[in-house]
């Protein structure tokens, strides 16, 4: 029974994510909540929750990047740097940064929605950058980025 139980945690142990540094991309184009993937209509579901007028909603449609990190030292602040381009842009690069307090685990939103996605177009790049002070940690990017 012993060995059993050894087995199944070690089992266990190892199918978890060892990533330090996690980006969740949801590109928003419609707000027509969609009936076929339970995952996708709930994330419409959230993007949308609250916004009741037709505005409202429009301006709710957009690009969504969720964020995560953990393992860091907790003792610096946590810088996220996230650089774009969007479609009207070209290859001028944009950048939106974020300085949380010290921890070493927790998570983040960068949206591009709004006036900026309606007069800039979508993203068709990206890079994310995780700082634990000065000290870069990981870098993501999309396919596209060069």
């Amino acid at each position: 029974m012993r060995v059993f139980l050894a087995l199944l945690s070690l089992a266990l142990a190892s199918c978890g994510s060892s990533e330090r540094f996690r980006v969740r991309q949801f590109h928003l184009r419609s707000d027509t909540v969609a009936d076929g993937n339970e995952f996708i209509r709930a994330e419409m579901n959230k993007r949308l929750y609250g916004a009741v007028t037709e505005k409202a909603r429009e301006l709710r449609k957009g690009h969504f990047y969720a964020v995560s990190w953990r393992k860091l030292s907790g003792n610096r602040p946590v810088k996220i740097v996230f650089e774009y381009r969007q479609q009207s842009s070209g290859a001028r690069i944009k950048k939106m940064t974020r300085v949380l307090p010290p921890s070493p685990e927790g998570r983040t939103e960068f949206r591009i929605t709004g006036s900026d996605y309606y007069q800039n177009g979508r993203v068709l790049a990206w890079r994310m950058t995780l700082l634990d002070g000065s000290e870069v940690i990981s870098r993501k990017q999309s396919f596209l980025w060069d």
